[in-house]
């Protein structure tokens, strides 16, 4: 991409961009949202634009929930590009498609009147391996975007991210970059899981430490621009993955710190460095005991 006048030689301007990966369940609509927030924070975004993307967006998504699959859940993506003038958001199903949909009533018809009043520009498109893309367009007057690594950088490191994409396994899985976007999608996708896990109070406080120690590791520590996590939630547990990361940079998160145990050893039932070809992933796991403990010793 070309960067604006005065740039400096060999820096890349970035355009940044999250891809979200889940399942067409109806909590993934307050997933997106937290999703949105977390970027509209990061990037200063005005209050009219975040009310029109969530609003759009989630209408979008939900026109997924009820007739892309019929009965059960299916793949969505949702992917955000910020350029400077305008944020770009397409969200993507394998379902049914949209021309052939006959749902009852006027439901889905008013969706889609509802998007394109929002969006300065929206396209329905029957893409050619099934199901249906919405994609949508809102011109804003944006800040300065974020800057990258490097040219060189960027296009070396390019490659270990998407090797790590393509391990991560959970309820969603996220990809963004730069790296700046982490702390606020990272942080608010975990909380918005841990509560539907039914963590206790205690715990999810928990949560603020972790991503908030992930997010700093992240910065100083990520092998490229573009960073991928995948959350699983279960029962009163949550498993985080994390990656790419340079080499020997996540020793002392896994408490093999000469200098002491992390905070993320304290917080955290288990933590893994698990390496692999010039990069290393990160997993850890937080359960939730205290709610079974307080059953039993009463």
């Amino acid at each position: 991409m070309t960067g604006p006048p005065g740039n400096r030689v060999g820096v890349m301007w970035e355009s940044p961009t999250v891809r979200l990966e889940l399942s067409s369940k109806p909590e993934c609509i307050s997933l997106v949202r937290g999703m949105l927030s977390g970027i509209a924070e990061a990037l200063a975004f005005d209050a009219e634009l975040l009310d029109d993307l969530k609003t759009a967006v989630s209408e979008a998504c939900n026109n997924v929930v009820l007739h892309a699959y019929g009965e059960e859940p299916g793949p969505l993506v949702v992917t955000l590009v910020v350029e400077a003038g305008s944020v770009d958001v397409s969200v993507r199903d394998w379902g049914r498609g949209i021309h052939q949909l006959t749902p009852s009533g006027d439901r889905l018809h008013v969706g889609l009147a509802l998007i394109s009043a929002l969006s300065d520009r929206s396209e329905f498109v029957s893409p050619a391996e099934g199901g249906t893309e919405v994609r949508m367009e809102f011109h804003r007057s944006l800040g300065p975007m974020p800057v990258a690594n490097s040219i060189d950088e960027a296009s070396q490191d390019g490659a270990a991210s998407e090797e790590w994409r393509g391990q991560l396994l959970g309820d969603i899985v996220v990809t963004l970059s730069p790296v700046m976007l982490l702390s606020g999608v990272l942080g608010r996708l975990t909380r918005a899981l841990a509560a539907g896990s039914r963590f206790t109070l205690d715990r999810f406080s928990d949560l603020y430490l972790v991503t908030d120690a992930l997010s700093a590791h992240a910065a100083g520590a990520a092998r490229s621009p573009r960073i991928s996590f995948a959350l699983l939630a279960g029962k009163r547990r949550l498993e985080m993955t994390i990656g790419p990361f340079y080499p020997g940079k996540s020793q002392a998160l896994s408490g093999n710190d000469a200098d002491g145990q992390s905070l993320l050893v304290m917080l955290a039932d288990e933590v893994t460095v698990e390496p692999t070809n010039s990069s290393e992933l990160l997993r850890l796991v937080l359960q939730d005991r205290s709610a079974a403990s307080a059953i039993t010793s009463q």
